[in-house]
Order: C-alpha cells, then structure tokens, then sequence
C-alpha cells in the first residue's frame, strides 16, 4: 500500500512538471511572436504552479516574465521597471548555480542603463524633470554600483521641488555613505557632438577604440559631495519647518568642513526662522570673514541692526553695501525708509507742543530737523528712481517731499511722473 502511495506521488510530480515545461513553451511562444499580453496572462495563470518548482524551471519562469515585460526594448516604462525585478531574481535564482540567462540579462540591463540614461537626458532638456529623476533612479536600480545617478536623481528631485522624493534619495545615499568620490570616464559622441560619461573605463574604450562610435576621451576625478548632499537634506528639512532636524543635519556637514560658506550662510537663514537674531548676526558676520565684499550679506546685517533699533549701524551698513554695488536697490530703498521712520516722533512731538514761547522755539528746532531729515533721504530716493524709473514709491515719496519742502519746481515734476506711473 505504501509504495503505491509513493508511486502516485511520482506521478503526481511527473505531470506537474510537465505541465509547467507545456505552459513555458507557449509563453516563450507568445513572446517571440510579439504577443506580450497573452505571455504575461499565462506566467500570472502558473504562478502557483512555479512556487513549487525548481531553480531551473523557476529562473526561466521569472526570465519569460522580465523578457514579457521588456518587449525588446519597447516595454513602457513601469514595465522595464518590474521587469528588473524579474531579472534580478533570475540572477538571484543562478547565483550558486548554473547560469543559462544570466549573460543574457547583463546585455539587457545595459541597454536598459543606456535607455534610462538617455530618456533622462531628453527629459531633461524639456524641463521635464520628473520624468528625468525618475529614469535616473532606474538607471541605478539597473546597476547599483553607479550610485552617481542616484545623486542625480536627488538633484534633479530638488530642482523639481518634489522634496519628499528628494529626500529619500538623499537618505539612501547617506545610508550607502556615498562620497561622489570616483574617476569618470568621457568620450564625445560623433554623431551629436555631446560629451557623454560611461559607466566605466572598459565600455568607454570600446565605444572609442572597437567600434567608434565616440572620440576625444578623456578621465575625471570626481570631489567629494558627502557635504552637499548633507547641505542639501538640511535645506529639505528647513522647507518643511522641521529646523531641529535641519539643524542636526548641518552639524555633521560641520564636522567636514565648518567653513563652509553655503553652510554658513543655511544656518543663518534657519537661526532667524528659528528668531535666533544674535545668532544669525553672528553667522553673518562670520560669512563676511569669508566674503567680505558679498554685497548681501552686509545688506542683512543691516537689517538685523535697523530690527534691533541700531538705526546708525543699519544704515552704515546700508552704505557699505552701496559703496561695493552702486546699484543696489534695496540698500537705497532701505536707507531711506530708515531716514523717514525718525519723522513720526518728530510729528507726534510738534502735535503735542502748546503756546508758550519755548513750544514755539522747539516746534522751529523741529521743523528744521525734519527739513534735514528730508534732505537727507532725498539722494537714496532719487538714486531709486534713476535705476528704476517704474519705482512709483519712490516717486510718490519724493513728491511728498518736495511739496513738504516748498520745492514747487521738484514736486510739479514728479507729480508729472507720478500720474505717468499710475497710468501704466
């Protein structure tokens, strides 16, 4: 009774085994016919069946299922996508074993690496950059060793402003503790004139040297970007208003290089988000060792001492930042706002003096001080104008002015002005 359990069990194996070679043939069938949908319904209708099966018979499953997948290169997108999958586990499955598609699938992920590679570049041409970042991030997925274009999948994720995909690019590179520390190898491409980077020396020298296809090639060291992609996740976090995180990012960006000057200058912006002023002025000012002619930062430092009440100080710096660039809008702009904000407790004073002789003397001083102060913001105001003759602020106020000032020439011209500006 025994054995002939047993032998039914033979049996029972026997025809599984057949029927699983029966149903291979018609996809491999299918395939080379073109036939791409009806292989993909019969691999889904023996999946059951290959669970049980062995190495041999699963690699050519999961070789048909990438290959139904692949159509020969004209597989849309997400398919090449899961048929790296497939692939992957062919090769996975042939690792300890007899290698029948291994080959096979490298040919094909090269061109699939090379097809990534090239629909990303036309994506990104266009400003497609989604489109772009995502075949980056194919493009390594296909050979993990070429982490550079999981960087640039990250960069291109940050151009698109897509932080969250950004992010976790950046996170995986961080994880592989990736450096961007590597020699890359170049060739330009007869045909289009464009230089192209290869995935290493020896498909580079075959591209120039077998069958030549490329010219002009030449080899690069790459520097070290552990700081930028760190830079980078800490400017994320500060997107999203997560400053801690931020902050915890820039600190291990610090311990590479503190001087850093984009460093540097993140920090500020976060510190005064964070309403950290003397901590801002204090990384500013730190930047302006670095760049002491950086037109922008000494505008800044001029703002913090304008918030701070330091009204002098704000508007030397305002100057500084004049004398570097004479055309530096804001600077006047703010100069001169600075200049008049000293008139409302010259007004709220005269308002207040009575009769007396000495009220009378004072509400004179005063009167003088703030033809002074008028005088005084006129050249900013009129430096505005000159650089940017639609500023109808600017224009507005000189009018005002030079009415307050009895200057009725002055203020019948930029009431001209003026009406001209509000007309546009």
């Amino acid at each position: 009774m025994k054995k002939i359990i047993l032998s039914l069990i033979i049996f029972g194996l026997f025809q599984l085994s057949y029927s699983q070679k029966k149903e291979l043939k018609t996809i491999d069938k299918h395939i080379k016919a073109g036939e791409y949908e009806s292989a993909l319904n019969t691999i889904n209708s023996i999946k059951t069946l290959v669970d049980a099966a062995d190495d041999k018979t699963k690699a050519k499953y999961y070789y048909l299922k990438g290959m139904a997948r692949y159509q020969n290169g004209n597989g849309s997108f997400d398919n090449k996508i899961l048929s790296i999958k497939d692939f992957n586990e062919v090769k996975k499955i042939e690792k300890s074993g007899t290698k029948i598609y291994t080959a096979k699938i490298d040919n094909i992920f090269t061109d699939l690496f090379n097809s990534f590679i090239n629909d990303s570049r036309t994506a990104l041409e266009v400003k497609n950059y989604k489109n772009s970042y995502l075949n980056l991030e194919a493009a390594y997925n296909v050979s993990n060793k070429d982490t550079l274009y999981l960087y640039n999948a990250a960069l291109v994720a940050t151009e698109a402003k897509d932080y969250n995909i950004a992010l976790g690019f950046y996170e995986k590179l961080i994880e592989l503790g990736y450096s961007g520390i590597s020699m890359n190898y170049y060739a330009v491409e007869k045909e289009s004139g464009k230089e192209q980077v290869f995935q290493d020396e020896k498909s580079r020298n075959f591209s120039v040297d077998v069958i030549g296809t490329h010219d002009s090639p030449r080899d690069e060291m790459a520097e070290s970007v552990e700081i930028d992609i760190l830079r980078s996740v800490a400017a994320i976090y500060k997107t999203q208003e997560n400053f801690l995180k931020s902050i915890e990012y820039l600190e291990k960006a610090k311990l590479i290089n503190e001087n850093d000057i984009n460093l540097i200058l993140l920090e500020s912006n976060i510190r005064w988000d964070m309403g950290e002023v003397d901590a801002y002025q204090r990384l500013i000012s730190k930047a302006l060792e670095i760049e002491p002619n950086n037109v922008d930062l000494i505008f800044n430092l001029g703002v913090v001492n304008a918030d701070k009440g330091n009204f002098d100080d704000a508007i030397s710096y305002y100057d500084k930042a004049i004398e570097i660039d004479p055309s530096y809008t804001k600077a006047y702009l703010n100069a001169a706002a600075l200049i008049l904000e000293k008139e409302g407790p010259m007004i709220e004073e005269m308002n207040s003096l009575g009769m007396s002789t000495a009220d009378y003397n004072r509400y004179d001083e005063l009167k003088i001080e703030r033809e002074n102060l008028y005088k005084s913001a006129i050249p900013y105001l009129e430096k505005v104008y000159n650089l940017e003759n639609d500023n109808l602020s600017a224009a507005r106020t000189l009018k005002n002015i030079y009415s307050a000032l009895g200057d009725t020439e002055q203020e019948n011209k930029y009431k001209v002005i003026v009406a001209e500006l509000e007309n546009n």
